[in-house]
């Protein structure tokens, strides 16, 4: 039962702590789909985003947050190049930056912390003999 503890308290500790790696980034054109579409193409002054290739949020973050944000517009089918034509898909507009994915909010956890704190409840009510 006491190692039992001791593994519930570090999974409960390992869960609330910060990550220590950096929080992913990603320059270019963020649409509702939570992806930021990387691969700009620029012709006579118009700039239309390739459906490919885009990052996805990573395990553990909820949204992507910018300081500033311009309009942007993205091609979902195939781009022509010469001309700049969205072919086989509607063109999405969407908000172009650099963005950084924003950790998820503590709620995510909160079975974990009432599991554990129940554990721990339970364990310290049979210890003082209460039934």
């Amino acid at each position: 039962m006491g190692y039992l503890k001791v593994i519930l308290f570090i999974l409960l500790i390992f869960s609330l702590e910060k990550k220590s790696v950096a929080q992913g980034t990603a320059t270019g054109c963020l649409l509702p789909d939570n992806k930021v579409y990387t691969s700009p193409t620029t012709v006579l002054g118009t700039t239309i985003y390739s459906n490919t290739p885009s990052v996805s949020l990573s395990t553990n973050y909820c949204t992507w947050t910018a300081p500033s944000t311009t309009s942007c517009n993205v091609c979902t089918g195939s781009l022509n190049l010469i001309s700049l034509v969205c072919l086989g898909g509607p063109v999405v507009q969407g908000q172009e930056g650099v963005f950084t994915m924003v950790e998820c909010p503590i709620d995510n956890i909160t079975w974990l912390i009432l599991f554990v704190s129940g554990f721990f409840g339970i364990a310290a009510i049979k210890k003082m003999g209460i039934t």
